[in-house]
């Protein structure tokens, strides 16, 4: 469902640039969390190939160690990222909540917790 193409009908009482701001949040939340998943899932993919490409050329553990443990450094720092983010998230829907506003009403769906 687009955030475009919701319906109001219930909202009589909550004021236009609300919901709009509410919506325009939404708009920038989803991409910003989706971009940490895919930050997350391309660190993995990095020290996976590290670690194969040792593997595979057959020399020691030692070759691309130091750069195996820098993205792995990277990637704990990441998923720090993404707890903040769910956070973050968390304190959007109390204060969506405190408006009148539902996940419904945003366009968040299944999306909001």
């Amino acid at each position: 469902m687009s955030v475009a193409s919701i319906r109001t009908s219930n909202l009589k009482s909550v004021p236009t640039t609300d919901l709009a701001v509410a919506r325009k949040v939404l708009r920038a939340l989803l991409p910003a969390e989706t971009g940490i998943d895919n930050a997350i899932v391309a660190q993995s993919d990095l020290i996976s190939t590290i670690v194969r490409g040792r593997m595979e050329m057959g020399v020691s553990i030692q070759v691309g160690h130091d750069a195996a443990m820098l993205a792995a450094d990277s990637l704990k720092r990441l998923f720090k990222v993404r707890e903040q983010t769910i956070r973050c998230h968390q304190r959007l829907v109390v204060s969506r909540d405190a408006l009148g506003l539902d996940g419904s009403d945003v366009g968040c769906g299944d999306t909001c917790v």
